[in-house]
């Protein structure tokens, strides 16, 4: 009987561990019940495991040590601890699935070596990289891979999801309070899995729907001055062919939407700061930067020229948000 029980823990562990990270992820109620619901599951089977040996062992005693008074107190004591522990634990499934609710909309998360698209249902708003999201919202994120084995993970409120090709899985993620919230791909799936990142940006509800349909109806501004209108001919000649920029004739699909670039607070898949100077040095030297990045570098141009091309670069935003000032958990 002892030899079972130790050697059946390791297995209940590890099945615990599968059914938490099976449930809905997220720093608010519903994340915060998975974690409380298997804490009194890991502790109903350790008072379970206990029982069973005390009895064992004071079976084997009785005679010598026994009595009805500590009869009494092996029969009552076992009967108050499973009460309790079976009481919060249904107390806790209760919670879990009634906070979960219904997802406002949905996000299909599609991975690729070794960058992260995100398609808005319902609208024609596709990011890259950057995920937005409203604080307190319940969202699905269906996720898939074009080419490996991926696994996207915000261990700040302990999302992880696979992404594989062909196959669509599931998750739901609620976020409690606006961030900026780091992201990475935990699988290896090639030299540059080190830096597979993005970021959610969480917004306060009422801003993420006023950047959704300013998103959703977002035209790029015609460029106003020469410097613009050289940036916008060395983007169709060099980068359309492998990125999209909705509304123009870029339609590339080998590299991330850039529709919103200027609204991005990181480039290179969350690799650098999205500033001027660091989106020169991306454009000259990415393969530099970062380990197997299908992206050329583009040392021939240009002081003038790449000024350019990343003065048109920044220009593609909505105006009014600024994503940098969103707080770091």
């Amino acid at each position: 009987m002892k030899r079972t029980l130790v050697h059946g823990l390791p297995p209940l562990a590890l099945n615990l561990a599968w059914a938490h990270q099976a449930t809905t992820f997220s720093d608010d109620p519903t994340g915060t019940e998975s974690g409380r619901l298997l804490l009194w599951v890991a502790v109903f089977a350790v008072v379970s495991v206990a029982i069973i040996l005390g009895a064992l062992l004071y079976g084997r005693k009785r005679a010598s040590r026994g009595g009805d008074a500590l009869d009494a107190v092996w029969f009552a004591v076992p009967i108050i601890l499973v009460a309790v522990v079976g009481i919060l634990g249904v107390q806790s499934a209760i919670q879990l699935f009634s906070t979960g609710g219904k997802p406002a909309f949905g996000v299909q998360v599609t991975a690729h070596r070794y960058w992260w698209d995100f398609d808005y249902a319902g609208t024609p708003v596709r990011l890259s990289n950057e995920l937005v999201l409203p604080a307190g919202a319940t969202v699905e994120l269906r996720f898939t891979s074009t080419d490996a084995f991926h696994a996207l993970s915000v261990p700040e409120v302990g999302l992880k999801a696979s992404a594989i090709p062909g196959q669509n899985t599931r998750a739901t993620v609620r976020f409690k309070k606006p961030g900026n919230y780091p992201g990475l791909c935990t699988e290896q799936c090639g030299l540059g899995a080190r830096q597979h990142r993005m970021r959610v940006l969480v917004l306060e509800p009422e801003t993420f729907d006023r950047f959704l349909t300013a998103a959703s109806n977002f035209t790029p501004p015609s460029p106003a001055t020469p410097e613009l209108r050289r940036g916008a001919e060395l983007f169709g000649s060099l980068c359309a062919s492998c990125h999209t920029v909705r509304g123009t004739e870029a339609a590339g699909t080998a590299g991330p939407d850039l529709t919103l670039f200027g609204n991005r607070t990181t480039l290179g898949a969350a690799s650098l700061p999205n500033t001027p100077v660091n989106l020169r040095t991306w454009i000259r030297a990415a393969p530099d930067l970062k380990p197997d990045v299908r992206m050329p570098a583009f040392a021939q141009l240009s002081d003038d020229d790449l000024n350019a091309l990343v003065a048109y670069l920044e220009s593609l935003r909505v105006e009014g948000f600024d994503f940098t000032a969103l707080p770091q958990p």
